[in-house]
Formats: C-alpha cells, sequence, structure tokens
C-alpha cells in the first residue's frame, strides 16, 4: 500500500515538472494542469542531428514543432525573405497553420535538436473538442501571429 503511494506521489511531481516545461511556450502558457494533460498526451518526441533538414519550403504542414533543446534555422522561400534562429522554448510552423497548410519556409537543425511534435490534426482535434482550451490556444496563437507582423519577420515567434 505504501509502494502504491509513493509511486502515486512520484507520478504527481514529475507531472508537474512536465507541465513547468510545457508552460515555457507561448502556446501553451496560460492552460491549467488538465489541459496540460490534454496537450502532453499528443504530443511526441522527435529529434534531428545537426545539418538535417526538417522540412523544406512547400511541403505540406503536418506537425508544429516545440523546441525543448537546441537551435534551427527557418529560411524563407527565398533568400530576400531572410532566416530566423530558433531556439528552446520556441515553436515553429503556427503561422503556416493558418495560411496554405503548406511550409512557408525551409528548417534545418543548427545543434542537435530535441523537438515536441504535435499534429496538425491533434492541435485541430484539441482546440474542437475542448472550448475552454481552444480559446486559450487559438488566443496565443494571435499573439504568436501578432508579434510575427509586429517584427516584420515570418519565423519570429518568441
Amino acid at each position: 500500500m505504501i509502494q502504491k503511494f509513493l509511486e502515486w506521489l512520484k507520478h504527481l511531481f514529475v507531472v508537474s515538472e512536465r507541465h513547468a516545461q510545457l508552460r515555457q511556450y507561448l502556446l501553451f502558457k496560460d492552460l491549467n494542469a488538465h489541459q496540460l494533460q490534454l496537450v502532453d498526451n499528443c504530443l511526441h518526441n522527435r529529434e534531428f542531428k545537426a545539418g538535417e533538414t526538417l522540412f523544406e519550403t512547400g511541403f505540406p504542414l503536418e506537425v508544429l514543432y516545440f523546441i525543448a533543446e537546441g537551435e534551427l534555422k527557418v529560411s524563407g522561400a527565398s533568400p530576400s525573405e531572410g532566416f530566423q534562429t530558433l531556439k528552446k522554448h520556441d515553436c515553429v510552423g503556427v503561422a503556416d497553420l493558418f495560411a496554405k497548410e503548406k511550409r512557408s519556409g525551409t528548417a534545418t537543425a543548427l545543434t542537435d535538436l530535441s523537438l515536441l511534435a504535435l499534429s496538425q490534426t491533434d492541435f485541430w482535434d484539441l482546440v474542437n473538442k475542448n472550448s475552454a482550451l481552444g480559446v486559450k490556444i487559438l488566443s496565443a496563437c494571435c499573439r504568436i501571429l501578432g508579434r510575427q507582423i509586429t517584427d516584420n519577420g515570418p519565423y519570429n515567434q518568441a
């Protein structure tokens, strides 16, 4: 009986730590514990080595990426569009989610990367199945897109 209690208690600390990590991402900042758990259930770990391409301009948008460790570069379709370096706690794919559902740039790992991936399907399921969660996530998307417009860069998401 004591062993089960200790396992349960340990689980609470692990979940709490994971939720604290997820709150570092602007998209999840305002979610409560239950909502964070719903999101966490949909996240998948992805690893890329330095120099690997995550996706290229024109690829279909399949997932949003959340950087857990490392850095990546997202460059525009043409050299005149420049590039953006994204780091831990940044996400990539929000603007593309609301545009043509195609990647508007190419992402390349600058360092070894540890990412959390949220599929486009899971994103929309979360938004549509839980209105309170959906409002919070869509509001965060608006903040991200607003910052991109303000910063005049397609990839600024800090």
